[in-house]
């Protein structure tokens, strides 16, 4: 006759009730994330509003620390790169040569100026060399993504990506809900605010997002003027593998960025009627909530109580002297 083992271990049987316990808990967390990330993406789409969803969702992952969505970097990394795409139907390809040729400068200076005083700074706060590399990179190229191109080229641990990233994301939280107010009070064009945002916030979601509360015309301009940053990427990531004698490492052009421009190309070739082109939009602003959504479930307790006051100083000081110099430079040069 079998015997249970749980009649002979009283401890085996009061693990096995902990463990349904705690795997119960978790399905009823899960269930209100779950409802939770519906509820700020529906809000965000019907208010036309990314900022909902961002902040929804990133409050539900640090009250309740779970994330139920398993490929949630992969679902907002697709979602934000057919928001950009779609925009090229309604930029247009003219549009984009024209904003190409009067802010390359603009961003090269930008950009070579951040990443200088980005290392300098690193040098004098005596922040580790690694570190200041992705914060000083993400800063004057494109935020996550540079974070996440560079840091298998310069031997980044997992916890120095994960910090650096977080950093930036709260960092573009905060232009997220006062750049629109700034750009009010100060009366900026939507061209000016496209540019400027295009430049002083890291990375491409929060550009759009912000831009698009602004208006349609600056989040136009602000999706042209950063794919035009974000190609710094390839010679950044070229002269960082040389550095650092990388030579396995892949640098390729984005391909959401490729087509992006054959979108811009299709629509000059091919006008589509207005409603069709408020629809494009309309699913464009859509899947910008769903990325912000997404993105915001990746940032966590543990990755925000690793940050130092090192890696707070570099990336914060950077970038308030940065963003306001961004707005001068598009303004006067």
């Amino acid at each position: 006759m079998a015997v249970d083992e749980t009649s002979k271990d009283p401890n085996k049987k009061i693990d096995k009730t902990l463990d349904k316990n705690t795997a119960q808990n978790h399905r009823q967390k899960s269930a209100l994330v779950w409802l939770g990330v519906l509820l700020v993406i529906v809000l965000g789409i019907y208010f036309q509003n990314p900022a909902y969803a961002l902040l929804g969702a990133l409050a539900l992952r640090l009250t309740i620390d779970v994330n139920p969505i398993k490929n949630s970097g992969t679902i907002g990394k697709l979602s934000l790169q057919t928001a950009i795409v779609l925009l090229g139907f309604s930029l247009g390809i003219d549009s984009l040569m024209q904003m190409s040729s009067d802010y390359g400068v603009i961003v090269a200076v930008f950009v070579l100026g951040t990443l200088g005083l980005g290392l300098l700074m690193g040098k004098l706060l005596r922040s580790n060399e690694v570190e200041t590399t992705l914060l000083a990179s993400g800063t004057a190229i494109c935020g996550g993504t540079a974070i996440a191109t560079l840091a298998p080229l310069i031997n980044a641990r997992p916890q120095q990506f994960a910090v650096a990233t977080a950093l930036v994301f709260l960092l573009n939280i905060i232009a997220l809900l006062t750049f629109p107010y700034i750009g009010t009070q100060l009366s900026l064009s939507q061209e000016v605010f496209g540019a400027w945002v295009a430049l002083a916030i890291h990375d491409t979601s929060s550009v759009i997002a912000t831009a698009s509360l602004y208006g349609d015309e600056a989040a136009q301009v602000a999706a042209a003027v950063k794919l035009g940053r974000t190609l710094w990427l390839i010679p950044l990531a070229f002269a960082v593998s040389l550095i650092y004698r990388r030579r396995e490492a892949k640098i390729r052009v984005p391909t959401f960025v490729l087509l992006f421009v054959g979108m811009a190309v299709v629509s000059r070739f091919i006008p589509l009627e207005p409603v069709v082109v408020g629809y494009i939009s309309l699913m464009s602003k859509a899947l910008l909530v769903i990325a912000l959504a997404m993105i915001g479930l990746e940032i966590n307790r543990q990755t925000l109580s690793q940050m130092s006051m090192r890696n707070i100083g570099l990336g914060v000081g950077l970038w308030i002297i940065v963003a306001p110099l961004a707005l001068a430079l598009v303004l006067y040069l």
